[in-house]
């Protein structure tokens, strides 16, 4: 009985389940809170070498945001402003506690002519996926995805302006899907096989 149950579960942990839709959006917040652990299944960051940037993300009313009223800020002067060098910049970066087959972000023009970047890695900093928006007019949204079916491997995205052309963006509204974590797996697999043989005893 033991090793048909384990064989049960086994058998639904290879199934294919139903993944998650995680968010992040500085909506609701006031400006300058922390807003870098807030999310369910998102770790927000900071990243880059450019002087006096903390690492952390905070949210920040923004005319130009693409969703209500807030976008993703730093705790430099440019605040709104996002650019994608890691050597030189202040990159926005988003970790997700399970991995991703699927992630997006609008990307927003602030002057007129910008270009933004999203690149997506796996746990051991293979990039995945690179994104270049088109031209953007200050206050124009492009949402950037990386899509890799059914391969669930991005551990975190990084986006900020183009680093080719040195331009700086605005970021609003993340969005990924991911795998449930595997205790949440487990419950239901469990659920499933109790449900089977409370059914069987009832015959």
């Amino acid at each position: 009985m033991k090793s048909s149950i384990l064989t049960f579960i086994c058998l639904l942990l290879a199934v294919p389940c139903p993944a998650k839709i995680v968010t992040a959006d500085a909506d609701g917040f006031s400006d300058g809170i922390d807003i870098s652990n807030v999310f369910d299944g998102i770790t927000l960051s900071s990243v880059g070498d450019y002087p006096d940037l903390d690492g952390r993300v905070y949210a920040y009313g923004d005319g130009l945001a693409s969703t209500g009223t807030n976008v993703f800020a730093n705790n430099l002067s440019f605040q709104r402003q996002w650019y994608a060098d890691l050597t030189e910049g202040f990159a926005l970066r988003a970790d997700f506690d399970q991995p991703a087959n699927f992630v997006a972000i609008d990307i927003i023009g602030d002057d007129s002519s910008d270009y933004g970047q999203l690149s997506a890695y796996d746990s051991s900093g293979i990039l995945l996926g690179f994104v270049l928006s088109p031209q953007l007019t200050s206050g124009q949204v492009f949402t950037a995805t990386i899509d890799r079916d059914w391969a669930f491997d991005i551990a975190y995205i990084i986006a900020g302006g183009a680093i080719s052309t040195e331009d700086t963006v605005h970021l609003d509204n993340l969005t990924a899907n991911v795998i449930p974590e595997p205790a949440t797996i487990l419950l239901l697999a469990l659920g499933s096989l109790s449900l089977t043989r409370t059914r069987r005893t009832l015959r």
